[in-house]
């Protein structure tokens, strides 16, 4: 049986989040795209080889999240050292409800400079030889407009699926507008699935409501739509479906909820089961991830 070979492209961080005693720290590493390369990875076990593409630094940092990545079961080769690289790093703090609010360092993090040189032009033809990429919204975002195209270019000449979650964070783009035309362009000239959100679409593209959000994504040229809608479940555009999450739950921190939800169900889809299972799954993945500070939960905590 031949392995499903998956590159995750983007940026993984510090993850700092609040610890149970007064000013205590927890210290991890997480980032959106590196969060469902993780859930892709333990879902489909040795199915699957998924492997994370982005660029660090050679400090002690840099080395423990590479290490922390290769614990997981991820493939490192395609991420670069840089040698006056940094790693990003961000605070999470929740809100009685388990919403999270962050504070980030990121401006001198080395993943921005990952498609850079000829080093970079290497990666970009490697990615001709996966069955599906996936990056999101802030993948894009770090990246300068140069590397942007580059990466567009390789993506639409590699023919190969494509999966996108918008991601939108306000503050690594311009304004709503540059991110929207950044990534429909990335949608129109490749074959994607989108998994999107309506927070994420009221921000972005001014979209309320979900058949507003599946027209303007197929219009765009998406093969697929997912709309996740929190606790009233996804709905999956291609069969007309919502899926129910799970309820009664009381988020504790909801980092990670959305990442995790994409891992578990392309990981499903990959194992080939229906889209209304899969989504269940990926319900109840992301249900206990909510219940668990950062975005991470260990596999040894992981109940399916």
């Amino acid at each position: 049986m031949t392995t499903l070979k998956i590159a995750c492209i983007g940026e993984c961080m510090v993850e700092l989040t609040q610890g149970t005693e007064p000013n205590s720290l927890i210290k991890n590493y997480a980032g959106d795209t590196y969060n469902t390369a993780y859930y892709l990875k333990m879902l489909l076990k040795g199915h699957a080889e998924v492997s994370y593409i982005s660029a660090v630094g050679t400090d002690a940092l840099s080395v423990e999240l590479v290490d922390a990545l290769e614990t997981a079961g991820l493939e490192t080769g395609s991420i670069r050292r840089l040698e006056d690289g940094k790693v990003g790093l961000y605070l999470v703090a929740n809100d009685a409800d388990g919403e999270r609010h962050f504070t980030y360092w990121r401006e001198t993090s080395a993943a921005k400079r990952v498609f850079d040189g000829e080093e970079g032009d290497r990666l970009l033809a490697s990615l001709a030889d996966y069955d599906v990429v996936y990056l999101s919204g802030i993948s894009l975002a770090i990246l300068t407009p140069v590397a942007r195209v580059k990466l567009l270019n390789a993506l639409s000449e590699a023919n190969i699926d494509v999966v996108f979650d918008p991601n939108y964070r306000p503050k690594l783009w311009q304004n709503a507008g540059e991110a929207s035309s950044a990534m429909r362009e990335f949608i129109s000239a490749t074959h994607a699935t989108v998994m999107t959100t309506l927070d994420d679409e009221q921000l972005l593209n001014n979209l309320t409501s979900d058949t507003e959000v599946i027209d303007f994504w197929l219009a765009a040229g998406a093969q697929e739509v997912i709309v996740k809608k929190g606790a009233e479940g996804c709905l999956i555009a291609s069969e007309n479906l919502l899926v129910p999450s799970l309820q009664g739950l009381q988020p504790l921190d909801t980092t990670g909820a959305g990442d995790s939800f994409n891992g578990a169900y392309l990981a499903a889809k990959a194992s080939g089961k229906s889209v209304q299972d899969s989504a269940q799954l990926a319900h109840q993945v992301a249900g206990q991830v909510i219940q668990h500070r950062g975005a991470i939960v260990p596999s040894s905590k992981l109940e399916l």
